[in-house]
């Protein structure tokens, strides 16, 4: 498995996420040969390493910022471990709007899924109402296909790596795989941040 070759509008559409401080990290990947979830779960966890390797590169300098300092995703295949869940499961909380509480006091949904994570990282998404929904509904197109609902759907232990332990202090760690509906790629979805 390899990382697929990004669209121009998805390259576009991620890195609007980006900018308004997203935290979820996606890998794009073909599936050849009949590859497994399992399969594309290692092959995800070894690009968001080569994305911390390249940016590591990129932001050393021998005598500053040596690059042995940079963050590095060490794994233990043996502890990954995984299960075919459904939709709803995957999705988590449906209603993402911050709900007022007094004044100047609002109270957000926990973190517990997907759509959670996407709209609420720890420092949260910003933009308008409108803009983050079309955001989230345009990224979907490419990450759940055409019926998101029939998508196979696979979530995965959060032990297996050190990727993990920042999420694991507080905001939370996801990792999914997704094949949608008709298509010969998997989606990898990963999520760990903190404050």
């Amino acid at each position: 498995m390899r990382s697929r070759a990004i669209d121009p509008e998805l390259d576009s559409l991620l890195a609007r996420f980006d900018a308004a401080g997203g935290v979820l990290d996606y890998v794009f990947l073909e599936r050849k040969d009949a590859a497994s979830h399992r399969a594309a779960a290692l092959a995800g966890m070894a690009e968001i390493d080569r994305r911390l390797e390249q940016w590591a590169i990129q932001k050393s300098s021998a005598e500053e910022y040596p690059i042995k300092m940079f963050f590095r995703v060490h794994c233990d295949e043996t502890k990954l471990t995984g299960e075919s869940v459904s939709f709803a499961m995957f999705w988590g909380t449906d209603d993402v709007e911050p709900k007022a509480i007094g004044s100047r006091a609002w109270s957000i949904p926990s973190v517990d899924g997907y759509k959670t994570a996407f709209f609420h990282p720890p420092y949260g998404l910003r933009g308008s109402s409108s803009e983050k929904n079309e955001l989230f509904a345009s990224m979907n197109r490419f990450i759940l296909g055409s019926e998101p609902e029939q998508a196979e759907i696979y979530s995965w232990s959060t032990d297996w790596s050190n990727y993990f332990e920042a999420g694991q202090e507080w905001w939370g760690a996801f990792y999914w795989t997704i094949r949608p509906v008709d298509s010969e790629s998997i989606v990898v979805v990963a999520a760990s941040s903190t404050d």
